[in-house]
């Protein structure tokens, strides 16, 4: 049995298997849990979690449609979530380490592998409660500081004296812990906690929804420019010269922003190009594989908006590849 105040929190527990939800809930009346509910799947789980604030959520990982991973990333990120701190058990009949490894990065507090024994639930319900850890909102990342050890690392992105503008690191806010002591003014004092830890990571959310955009929107003027310039350049040859010795830039920014999206053999194709207009007397000189680069160059810009045009550009680098391998031998 736990100590009496456990028994002022309130559990969720989300499982399609109805037999499943009745085991676990006996386990934890047994425990001395009162305030136990369940839901069957991802979207009930989701609006119970608006309707009545559970302080601790037990999910099953494998359930029809969402998953119990699904109702993690939800919780943790979703714009509208009432709470992305929730502490979410994640229960599962696999333990092997790759599992473990997934419900921890997609934000699971903590994980307990079936058959479920109560010794095991008190043992992760006191540890959520008595050793709370912060939570971390990264681009990567969403949910409870993955590290449960202090100890160096190689990296440490969140050193006070270096910290990445990107990474955020939130305490602990003690609600559980206050609620379990029965302490009134300590309730009061974690929920103001939490509504400013909650303020903070959607004001996060907001500044990271808007530098996507600003990002988006970089982007696409520099394909613009880019398509400009190599549409330019493709219509005559007099225009040519003067077209390609305006690309440098949009071609950079180009091949910065976007490689990630390319076929793999983009890198080289920009490269070769960056090279061909450093040297002027090459692109007089050389029209046929100026061409070639042009016209591979206009295939990538139009990757995601073409079916076919990932193809193309593939095809267009492979030629590029083996005239370039013919002229050099």
């Amino acid at each position: 049995m736990l100590p009496s105040g456990y028994g002022a929190l309130e559990i969720l527990i989300v499982d399609d298997i109805a037999n499943t939800r009745q085991i676990l809930r006996a386990i934890l009346r047994h425990l001395g849990f009162a305030r136990v509910t369940e839901a069957g799947g991802t979207t009930e789980a989701l609006a119970l979690i608006k309707e009545i604030g559970p302080d601790l959520v037990f999910t099953d990982w494998d359930m029809p449609g969402a998953s119990g991973l699904d109702l993690i990333r939800i919780v943790r990120s979703h714009p509208e979530s009432p709470d992305p701190t929730l502490p979410i058990v994640l229960l599962t009949a696999h333990g092997d380490r790759q599992y473990v490894k997934a419900g921890r990065d997609a934000g699971a507090t903590d994980f307990l592998v079936k058959p479920l024994a109560p010794a095991r639930i008190r043992d992760r319900i006191l540890d959520v409660v008595s050793r709370p850890r912060g939570f971390v909102s990264a681009p990567g990342y969403k949910g409870p500081d993955r590290r449960r050890l202090d100890r160096p690392v190689a990296q440490d992105r969140r050193s006070p004296e270096a910290p990445a503008p990107d990474v955020i690191l939130l305490p602990p806010d003690g609600l559980l812990m206050a609620k379990v002591s029965g302490d009134e003014m300590a309730v009061k004092r974690a929920q103001q906690s939490r509504v400013s830890i909650l303020r903070t990571l959607a004001a996060a959310q907001q500044n990271r929804a808007t530098s996507g955009m600003i990002a988006a929107a970089n982007a696409a003027a520099v394909r613009d420019d880019l398509d400009r310039l190599v549409s330019e350049a493709l219509s005559a040859l007099d225009r040519c010269a003067d077209a390609l010795a305006r690309m440098g830039e949009p071609l950079e920014r180009f091949r910065r922003g976007a490689l990630d999206q390319m076929p793999s053999s983009a890198g080289r194709v920009i490269g070769s190009l960056q090279r061909l207009i450093a040297d002027p007397a090459r692109v007089m000189g050389d029209p046929g594989i100026i061409r070639l680069h042009l016209l591979a160059i206009r295939a990538m810009l139009r990757v995601g908006a073409d079916p076919g045009a990932e193809r193309t550009a593939t095809e267009l680098a492979s030629q590029i590849e083996a005239l370039t391998q013919r002229r050099s031998d």
